[in-house]
């Protein structure tokens, strides 16, 4: 699974992080969001699901794949 954070959609509400704070962090500056890893483990794949399903501006673009033996997190600073 490929997740891709929108970062210039995010509005700051910090729900990612309370719901994957092992995975997803705020830029002191302005509060959007920030990735801790970009490649977590599988057991966090479960906290990542939640935190993309909590995001009120639905910053994350999920992309699954056939592989389903990584995570991969990305950003990307332009409107998909």
């Amino acid at each position: 699974m490929k997740v891709t954070a929108l970062r210039n959609r995010c509005i700051a509400s910090g729900a990612c992080v309370l719901a994957a704070s092992q995975v997803f962090d705020q830029r002191e500056s302005d509060g959007v969001v920030e990735l801790l890893q970009a490649h977590p483990s599988l057991d966090q794949l479960k906290k990542v699901q939640q935190a993309v399903a909590a995001c009120p501006s639905q910053v994350f673009v999920v992309e699954e794949e056939d592989d389903l033996s990584e995570l991969t997190l990305t950003t990307n600073d332009e409107e998909m």
